[in-house]
């Protein structure tokens, strides 16, 4: 009974709607009303704007753009990138590109190509984690500063490509005795860059780099493998960077602390043999010596090589 009598009421109510437009239909057309424009609803920005006026000048000032010529979606995008940023490194709006250039300059100027084709590899990942559009995100911004930075510096690399010094070449031979002429040119270019980035002279890089590595790796044998894993990341880096730079792999920076990186891992090697802290994970026996290039381990026992790179 119930659902007769709903069936009813919908009935009327669906009765009295189209009454009901119709008489309007009919009162329009006989007695017109005057027409007038509807009021224009207000845009994302200007709504916001409104509210927060300083901030929004803040965030245009910082993107160097009029906001009211964008969409919703850009002006929104836009606007959450420099709170995430300002979040993120704990400062105001207004101080975000100050503090990010004062990074910046710790490094040396020649890195700041590098930088730029870094940055604009991450831009992905932050448009897929954000799901917002390419010249929204904080990378597209950081993009924009280093090359304005990049400009205003001009040419760094005059000092770094300049022709080598005998200091240098003799400083570069006691690095690398066994390397021909031409490399050790090259290699003197990548002992600047390293220099000027570890604000350290060349003549004392390697004891530099290889104390900094020791200090970073406990000199246990459970850990060893962080060295190998790290001189792997480092030669795929030389390789990488080698076109870009115009020098081999080798004499990258990446390639010359690869094969400073092969002298502590070789002399590791050598500790946990003397000590019997080496298994074969094969046979399990301790009888265990250097491989022939000496950068892996080899079983006496059962003749596997395992620990290489």
């Amino acid at each position: 009974m119930i659902w007769f009598i709903l069936a009813i009421i919908f009935a009327i109510l669906a009765f009295y709607f189209h009454n009901s437009t119709d008489k309007m239909e009919n009162t329009t057309k006989s007695n017109p009303l005057p027409s007038y424009a509807a009021p224009k609803s207000k845009t994302y920005w200007e709504s916001f704007k409104e509210s927060n006026p300083t901030k929004a000048n803040e965030i245009e000032t910082l993107w160097e753009l009029d906001f009211s010529t964008l969409s919703d979606r850009d002006a929104r995008e836009k606007k959450e990138t420099l709170e995430r940023l300002s979040k993120g490194i704990n400062c105001s709006i207004s101080q975000i590109k100050e503090n990010y250039l004062k990074e910046i300059e710790k490094y040396p100027a020649r890195l700041i190509p590098q930088m730029i084709e870094s940055t604009n590899r991450e831009m992905s990942k932050e448009m897929e984690t954000f799901h917002i559009g390419e010249g929204n995100t904080a990378s597209a911004l950081m993009v924009k500063w280093l090359k304005e930075r990049h400009k205003e510096l001009g040419s760094p690399d005059a000092n770094i490509s300049a022709s080598a010094s005998e200091r240098e070449m003799e400083i570069a031979k006691s690095y690398f005795p066994y390397t021909k002429t031409e490399d050790l040119k090259e290699r003197i270019k990548s002992l600047r860059e390293m220099s000027e980035l570890f604000k350290c002279p060349i003549d004392r890089l390697e004891k530099f780099y290889k104390d900094d590595v020791m200090s970073k790796y406990d000199g246990t044998y459970d850990n060893f493998h962080y060295l190998p894993e790290a001189f792997k990341y480092m030669a795929s880096q030389a390789y990488e960077v080698a076109p870009r730079v115009a020098l081999k792999p080798e004499n990258t920076s990446y390639g010359i602390m690869c094969d400073w990186l092969s002298d502590i891992m070789e002399l590791e090697r050598k500790k946990f043999i003397d000590n019997k802290e080496v298994k074969c994970p094969y046979c399990h026996s301790s009888d265990i010596k250097l491989g022939f290039f000496k950068n892996e381990f080899e079983c006496n026992s059962c003749k596997q090589r395992f620990g290489g790179l």
